[in-house]
């Protein structure tokens, strides 16, 4: 008798946004980027330690809680986005049957006036007809209908029904009165608030009742947080961290008296092909087919940190990087000996310090970062100079640089001042590793290797499928064993993510987004790819997708896709992205100049 609705089942700190925004998984690229982002408003409602998202009309917030709650005394706390709160304290007790009055206070200076709605649904506690004895099974209440299975043969022309509710009173039923149920009939319940009204059909009949329906999922164990349905038959389950997708033990909760077909076992579904089909056949006796989509991650994160707490100037953030349970961020301005940056900080996003520089000598600025499986990590300056020009590698935040890669216009055979790009590893530099860089507003690409911890100094020369290629852009190496390079590039010819031969030989692409580096990573098995996109008024975008099987479809379908909302600028295209294991589990961190960067734990 449970009046269900969908939910956020664990809230590890404030910063939520990328969980109440996990609609984003299962629409378009052109959707997503279309999106307005709206000012002050209320994003999360944490009620008695539980996350809700609000639907907002006009100025008035509702939040909806399982049917049935005592909201006498709630304990709540409020996550407003591009504002803040006025004259209200989180993690306070209130009686919520009342509309709560909330004020907010946008970026912009706009304070506005919000009526917060926390509402429990009536929930049905009491259902009797006199003289016979229903099973609680047999009775189904929901959000809008109460129907009844009665035994075969009962005379349903004269019945006497008594119900009770909780968070409900009746309006205009009479408990206790005989009355005629061979056709529907309607009542009304009024809420605890006192002004809303619950409408519902009252159906009593000998056949079996209740659509197909699906509640939630247990994937591998672990319980869905939600299962949206969309276009009435695709169910899309979200869960709170990576699991085997590929090979999954997936058991269904159904609606009442639902019935799942005996040929869905449910075991070893590969959920990455978004193409399982099970049916479901529901208490009124309709058989309906369902298809399991690509499961979505809705994910809090670890910290969310805003670009104006780093520091730096308009466009200045360049790079990301993990460095063993640290993160390294460089900056355009972070030109040597000057204490300027690269920083970096601690999992909390707390700065801890900046990189030691001693001896590194460039011609300007330290300009891209990227770390190997063990946390060693390479600078590459920008360069602009005909002559050497000096990559560094840090052994971890404490370490001293040391002299690792060094080329001149001379050495690399081109006939154009060097500007890198980009840098990028996979593997580890101690032993068997990959390095790629690319040069700024050229095709070319120059891939070192590392043998058994020994630099080949002679890096191979390749070309990048598309050329006018801006400032800022990448080829990720897949990791060790496998060939082939993952490009993030922005230019005239070409925006997005493209997958590639281990020439660079274009194998299939996505286009139309802004993203100019990426990271790829082996992982349990899998191979995941995170990168950044930038949408230009919208915010910036980060994604995670498994491409263990390298086709098109597994980067189009990202198992992990949040926007970090903002409608600042990105003048060079500048974005980031890097994953590794830290204490066992995989993370993820994603940063974008002039908005910021975030960090998710991908499993529980």
């Amino acid at each position: 008798m449970n009046n269900y609705i969908k939910y956020i089942s664990k809230w590890r700190l404030a910063f939520v946004l990328p969980l109440l925004m996990i609609f984003l998984g299962g629409c378009s690229k052109d959707e997503e980027l279309s999106r307005t982002y709206e000012s002050a408003q209320i994003v999360g409602v944490k009620v008695n330690n539980q996350l809700y998202t609000p639907q907002y009309t006009d100025n008035v917030a509702q939040v909806v809680l399982p049917a049935g709650r005592d909201l006498t005394k709630l304990k709540l706390q409020l996550l407003v986005v591009n504002g803040e709160l006025i004259d209200f304290e989180n993690n306070a007790e209130y009686d919520c049957r009342k509309p709560l009055a909330v004020s907010l206070q946008g970026a912009d200076g706009a304070r506005s006036d919000v009526q917060l709605k926390i509402q429990s649904p009536p929930s049905l506690s009491s259902f009797i007809i006199e003289g016979l004895n229903i099973p609680a099974t047999d009775v189904h209440f929901s959000s809008s209908s109460l129907i009844v299975q009665v035994p075969k043969g009962t005379n349903l022309s004269r019945l006497n029904v008594t119900m009770e509710f909780l968070n409900g009173t009746l309006m205009d039923f009479t408990n206790g009165t005989p009355a005629d149920y061979t056709g529907p009939k309607t009542f009304k319940l009024q809420g605890v608030d006192g002004e809303t009204v619950y409408s519902y059909d009252l159906i009593i009949t000998t056949e079996p009742v209740g659509p197909a329906s699906v509640r939630s999922m247990t994937i591998n164990g672990v319980k869905t947080d939600s299962v949206v349905v969309k276009n009435g038959t695709t169910l899309v389950p979200y869960i709170d961290g990576l699991s085997n997708f590929s090979s999954a033990k997936v058991e269904l909760e159904v609606g009442f008296g639902n019935r799942i077909e005996a040929a869905f076992t449910g075991a070893s579904l590969n959920l990455l092909s978004g193409a399982n089909k099970v049916k479901i056949t529901g208490s009124d006796g309709i058989e309906k087919e369902f298809t399991i989509a690509k499961p979505a991650l809705s994910l809090i994160p670890v910290f969310s940190k805003a670009y104006d707490s780093f520091g730096f100037g308009a466009n200045d953030l360049s790079g990301v990087a993990f460095s063993g349970d640290k993160l390294v961020v460089s900056n355009y301005s972070a030109v040597a000996p000057m204490q300027v940056g690269p920083n970096y900080y601690d999992l909390s996003g707390q700065q801890l310090g900046v990189l030691n520089k001693a001896g590194v000598t460039i011609a300007h600025s330290l300009r891209k970062v990227a770390s190997d499986d063990k946390g060693a990590f390479l600078v590459v300056p920008l360069g602009l100079t005909d002559g050497d020009q000096t990559t560094y590698k840090w052994d971890n935040v404490s370490a001293a640089p040391v002299p690792y890669i060094t080329y001149s216009k001379v050495s690399l055979g081109i006939d154009y001042t060097p500007r890198s790009a980009g840098i990028n590893i996979s593997g580890d530099l101690s032993g068997d590793a990959t390095i790629a860089i690319g040069m700024a507003q050229k095709t070319d690409v120059f891939v070192w290797t590392v043998k058994g911890g020994v630099l080949n100094t002679k890096p191979q020369r390749l070309a990048f499928p598309y050329d006018k290629t801006g400032f800022y852009w990448s080829v990720q190496p897949l990791p060790q064993g496998l060939s082939g390079f993952v490009g993030a590039a922005s230019g005239t010819n070409f925006n997005g993510v493209i997958s590639m031969n281990n020439t660079l030989g274009e194998l299939h692409k996505l286009s139309g987004i802004i993203a100019t580096d990426s990271k790829a990573i082996r992982h349990n098995g899998r191979i995941y790819l995170a990168y950044t996109a930038y949408a230009a008024g919208k915010g910036a975008i980060m994604r995670v997708c498994d491409i263990t099987d390298g086709q098109a479809s597994s980067y189009e379908t990202p198992i992990f896709d949040v926007t970090m909302p903002s409608t600042a600028a990105n003048a060079n295209n500048t974005m980031d992205a890097d994953m590794a294991v830290v204490n066992g589990k995989l993370h993820a961190v994603f940063a974008c100049t002039n908005i910021g960067m975030r960090l998710y734990r991908l499993e529980k």
